[in-house]
């Protein structure tokens, strides 16, 4: 696996007042053309709720994680 999904989802919203909550996953793709093709099906943004997400060359012994930020 060479390159990590990076999906970053954030809740909440300053306009109805709610803290914002961030967290990262990090989730490994075979190849850039899967990990883009997984990308797309993970965009979407509701009021309180965003999604984005990138691809990133795998780093040396880099794990699946999921971070909050």
């Amino acid at each position: 696996m060479k390159f990590m999904l990076v999906v970053i989802i954030t809740m909440g919203s300053p306009v109805i007042g709610d803290k914002q909550n961030t967290f990262e996953l990090r989730i490994p793709q075979e190849n850039k053309e899967t990990c883009e093709k997984s990308a797309k099906t993970f965009k979407f943004s509701l009021p309180v709720i965003t999604m984005d997400t990138k691809c990133e060359s795998k780093k040396d012994n880099e794990e699946p994680s999921i971070h909050s930020t």
